[in-house]
């Protein structure tokens, strides 16, 4: 009976020091997730390694004596636009044009305003400007990527209640810095034109490189500051950040890895910058969707369905179109104007502090 007792209060003291433990660790360590840890591992942080599947797809094009035609970047750029791309753009309908509210509030901007997207399009292209479309959607590309990360970084400052000014100003002088490090990186002492494909290039206004090597100090000296920022919460035994810390990483290394360690044709090199936004947005808009619509049966295996066969006949209209360089062209001019579409409404349609209810039903966990 005795031993029994004891056995009793061991494992009642065992349990309460367990439970002590965990508390000291939730205390020291902030770990609170915008879907749950694996739904975020995999979608919005960790999905930065498919940037080296890409690479590993166009490395293993080019073992099969594609390039000396250019068909390694081909390959690479359409499996990137008809399975990643283009599906993730399909997914913004759901927000705009499927939710009733979202629609009554830009009834004018989501129809006629897309409209005039289109038609801009075909006008700027029989106007012979479809090289100038090109360079204005990969800078508006690169900062739409940019915002979109931004986002997810303000996400996990929030549901972690990281809220210290200093620290404001640490993570979004070190995001921005390094971003843009990367973003000067590509896109300065350009001095001749990019080749697009084949014959297709395209003129890049020219920026200095010293541009780069001025960010790239700025952004070294807030990662030291950062970093010792951490290093100051551990010791005064305040939370760290986890979830943020670890976007950060994934984000910042990802941008680095195309931009500084690669160098690839334009289109390889979209395909890497972009794929982890892609899945990124893949993983938001299904939890949108899962929460939005709960009433309707397997609403995200519907629309991420509807979305991949969007993706095949667009991506193959388009790549046709790159490598006839003919009348094909005109038939995804529309597409890319709804990609352009999507780069300014998402800026519109994600604004949780004009919009506390969509706030409210993505983030809160009592829902």
């Amino acid at each position: 009976m005795e031993a029994s007792v004891k056995n009793h209060l061991n494992i009642k003291k065992e349990k309460e020091t367990q439970s002590e433990t965990q508390k000291n660790l939730s205390e020291r360590f902030s770990m609170n997730w915008i879907v749950s840890r694996r739904y975020d591992g995999f979608f919005f942080i960790g999905s930065c390694v498919f940037t080296l599947f890409f690479l590993r797809i166009f490395m293993w094009a080019e073992t099969q004596d594609l390039a000396p035609q250019g068909d390694s970047v081909i390959l690479t750029y359409f499996i990137f636009t008809a399975i990643f791309d283009h599906p993730h753009i399909f997914q913004t309908f759901s927000r705009t044009h499927a939710d009733k509210e979202e629609f009554e509030e830009r009834k004018h901007m989501h129809t006629w305003g897309l409209a005039a997207f289109i038609v801009a399009g075909l006008i700027l292209t029989g106007m012979g400007f479809e090289k100038e479309l090109i360079v204005f959607a990969a800078f508006f590309g690169s900062w739409h990527i940019i915002r979109q990360h931004s986002g997810f970084l303000k996400a996990y400052k929030g549901i972690n209640q990281d809220f210290d000014k200093i620290d404001d100003y640490l993570d979004t002088g070190l995001f921005y810095s390094g971003m843009f490090a990367c973003f000067f990186r590509d896109y300065s002492d350009i001095k001749s034109p990019v080749v697009v494909y084949k014959e297709l290039t395209a003129n890049f206004p020219y920026l200095s490189p010293q541009i780069t090597e001025i960010v790239w100090s700025i952004f070294i000296f807030f990662l030291v500051a950062f970093s010792l920022r951490q290093v100051w919460r551990l010791y005064k035994r305040k939370s760290i950040n986890i979830p943020k810390i670890l976007f950060l990483v994934a984000a910042l290394s990802t941008h680095y890895f195309v931009f500084f360690l690669t160098a690839l044709p334009f289109l390889v090199a979209e395909s890497l910058e972009t794929v982890y936004h892609n899945i990124q947005y893949q993983g938001f808009v299904m939890h949108y969707q899962r929460k939005r619509f709960s009433h309707i049966k397997n609403i995200v295996l519907k629309w991420f369905g509807v979305a991949m066969i969007y993706g095949l006949v667009v991506g193959t209209i388009e790549v046709i179109g790159l490598m006839t360089n003919g009348w094909v062209k005109w038939l995804f001019v529309p597409f890319t104007m709804i990609v352009l579409y999507h780069y300014y409404i998402d800026g519109l349609i994600w604004k949780f502090g004009k919009n506390p209810e969509l706030r409210k039903l993505l983030f809160d966990k009592k829902d």
